[in-house]
């Protein structure tokens, strides 16, 4: 069976003295460390539900830019669990960041903006893209995430800067949260217009799989227009743990059941092939 890879575990620590959090919003934090999702108790869950390998995705509105949590909850289990770290492209050391961080054993990169409003220039200012032309050089994955209010605005300013900065490779999360009623939407102009840029993939996840379902959408059916567009090795599952509300079991299944109607080829590349091509897994 092909390896099954979780590209977007979300990880905290119990010990909140050794790792302390910078919250954005206190009560989610509240909520997280109710039942915090340690990188042992991930490696439990990721037995049970048949996953092997996991991203581990630093929770910006947790522990902000301070990746040290996810750099070390990696060395528990270093064959299974890969680091991807919170970068401020705003800082004037943003470089200088990653190169440390990816010598603490990061696999990638990842950019996101504030939840409501304010500029891009944490995607596409003058700092940025110092960091950009550094992915492309070193061919660094940098994982993307656009809040709804921000995403049509998000990827022209993206598409400009990799035509600027070099192809560097990118994973955009939650398919771009694009809007979506049936199984026809998800990819308009805007996303449409890196179809032919094979060095962006697209990451499904709980977020637009269980408002899917939700809706009585066929997630299948979507998928497969996606895999249509922008081919089966650039689109990878999931899982959104200690984000997306359910158990480790239940949001696993949800990916599998999304993919299950997919030929057997296209669903290992979903399902842990595209992440493994992508973060260079062993």
């Amino acid at each position: 069976m092909s390896l099954v890879v979780d590209s977007h575990a979300h990880v905290m620590s119990a010990d909140r003295a050794r790792y302390p959090t910078r919250p954005l919003e206190p009560e989610v934090e509240a909520r997280c460390f109710a039942d915090p999702m340690t990188a042992e108790r991930l490696l439990a869950d990721m037995d049970e539900a048949g996953v092997g390998a996991a991203l581990l995705v630093q929770r910006g509105q947790i522990y902000g830019f301070d990746n040290d949590y996810v750099c070390d909850a990696a060395r528990v289990a270093p064959k299974r669990l890969r680091p991807v770290v919170a970068i401020d492209a705003r800082a004037e050391d943003c470089v200088e960041q990653a190169r440390a961080w990816i010598a603490r054993g990061a696999v990638g990169l990842r950019l996101m903006g504030p939840m409501q409003g304010g500029a891009l220039d944490w995607l596409a200012g003058d700092r940025a893209a110092a960091l950009w032309r550094f992915a492309a050089d070193e061919a660094v994955p940098v994982c993307v995430h656009f809040f709804p209010d921000k995403r049509a605005e998000g990827l022209v300013r993206l598409g400009r800067m990799l035509d600027h900065c070099g192809p560097a490779p990118v994973v955009i999360d939650h398919l771009s949260n694009a809007p979506i009623a049936s199984a026809e939407d998800g990819i308009d102009t805007l996303l449409a217009s890196f179809a032919d840029r094979g060095h962006v993939a697209l990451k499904f996840s709980t977020i637009p799989l269980a408002r899917l379902r939700d809706e009585g959408i066929d997630a299948g059916a979507l998928l497969g227009r996606f895999v249509a567009a922008f081919g089966a090795d650039r689109l990878m599952w999931g899982s959104d743990i200690a984000q997306s509300p359910g158990s480790y079991a239940e949001l696993a299944a949800i990916g599998r059941e999304a993919t299950a109607g997919l030929d057997a080829e296209t669903r290992g590349w979903l399902r842990g092939g595209t992440a493994a091509r992508v973060y260079r897994l062993p």
